[in-house]
């Protein structure tokens, strides 16, 4: 599997913003056009289809890379409606698959991943076909910690860490978010949701890539700070 450093990830997600700018003749504004993108760009089309799952899984979306056909569970239409952001985030996603790990020369192989019992990916039913996916233990403990390291990890050779960080990248490019982020008091929860409206995505991505940026530290106690230097200089004393 290819090895991305995070600063790559970020030239990539910056370069197809910049291909999508130069051939639609317009500059980019949010929130950012991520199915333009998709489209015009990456050359990839969406398709709304229920995704088998195993006990315990939540399968947001997956992969047909033969068909260049990101695929949206039909099952969860719920989830997507009440947590807005999501489901760009999901697509984003499935975006970085594509632009980081796919072959583009062996589309016509059927099993482009390595699928093993133990490891992160595997492939589930759809009628359009066998949807590539990385397993999401979302309803166990296992899950959640693997959440919270995929956060919290700097350069590591995974694929789930490289692919959410291009979704962040993308969608919320580190020019614009130090743009927007300067204008708000980010030490309060009500600026934070206003912001993450502006780019259409979770609160939770937000909070993500403001930390990437070192624009918030978030502690414990959910307390807000513009950054991880200003939590830590709390307490001391200037002179």
């Amino acid at each position: 599997m290819r090895f991305w450093r995070n600063q790559e990830i970020e030239e990539i997600a910056m370069q197809r913003l910049a291909e999508f700018q130069r051939d639609s003749d317009r500059p980019i504004s949010l929130p950012i056009p991520i199915d333009l993108i998709a489209e015009k760009v990456l050359s990839l089309d969406f398709l709304w289809e229920p995704i088998d799952e195993l006990p315990g899984e939540r399968i947001l979306g997956g992969l047909l890379p033969e068909r260049r056909l990101i695929v949206l569970n039909e099952k969860h239409k719920d989830v997507f409606a009440k947590k807005p952001g999501l489901e760009r985030s999901t697509k984003g996603h499935e975006m970085g698959h594509w632009d980081l790990f796919i072959d583009k020369a062996s589309l016509d192989h059927s099993m482009l991943f390595q699928v093993d019992d133990d490891g992160p990916f595997a492939y589930r039913n759809s009628p359009a076909g066998d949807v590539a996916i990385i397993r999401m233990l979302w309803a166990n403990e296992e899950g959640r910690e693997l959440l919270r390291k995929m956060h919290a990890r700097a350069d590591e050779p995974d694929e789930a860490r490289a692919v959410n960080r291009y979704a962040a990248a993308l969608s919320m490019p580190a020019e614009l978010v130090r743009e927007e982020a300067t204008k708000i008091d980010r030490t309060q929860w009500p600026s934070l949701y206003q912001l993450k409206d502006k780019f259409e995505v979770t609160i939770s991505a937000l909070v993500v890539r403001l930390e990437q940026l070192n624009l918030l530290y978030v502690d414990e106690h959910k307390r807000l700070y513009e950054s991880r230097d200003a939590a830590t200089g709390q307490g001391t004393f200037g002179f």
